[in-house]
């Protein structure tokens, strides 16, 4: 056992040598370069909720116009994330970074964003207790504030 733990923290130490990105390593998803990121990870070993923003300037958030996985958001898209925001929001005033939350998902979701919505692969949306909101990951690019907004629920 002392050995398996001593290589996951030589793993996790050669990884945060070489700047490994997070969302990479467990979604797929390669953001393009940051300026800087505030992140609030959850507190528990299966059931948590993370909390990231990204900051960008001017330039480097037009990327996401081109990134294969985000879309534009449009108005039919807005109710479906409006629903993960709504449902995070309520999970988030468990964890002890809740005074850090500050997406206010009924004036900040707009038509013109960006979103990208992964849910827990190999299952379809709707089959767990909580349906949809599960398991999920959300990166959410308002284009007029340069900021890319991750929520994850596993609950």
């Amino acid at each position: 056992m002392k050995k398996v733990m001593n290589l996951i923290m030589l793993l996790s130490i050669v990884l945060n040598l070489f700047g490994c990105d997070y969302h990479k390593l467990n979604h797929g998803i390669s953001l393009p370069k940051y300026d800087s990121e505030k992140c609030y990870w959850g507190e528990g070993f299966q059931d948590y909720t993370d909390y990231c923003k990204y900051y960008y300037d001017n330039e480097s958030i037009k990327l996401f116009e081109d990134h294969p996985k985000f879309e534009k958001v449009t108005n039919s898209d807005i109710e479906n994330i409006k629903s993960y925001f709504e449902n995070f929001s309520e999970w988030v005033k468990e964890e002890s970074y809740y005074e850090k939350y500050d997406f206010d998902y009924q004036s900040q979701i707009k038509e013109g964003d960006y979103v990208c919505i992964v849910t827990k692969e190999g299952k379809k949306i709707g089959d767990g207790f909580y349906g949809k909101f599960d398991n999920y990951n959300v990166y959410y690019v308002d284009m007029t504030k340069n900021i890319l907004y991750f929520i994850h629920s596993n609950i």
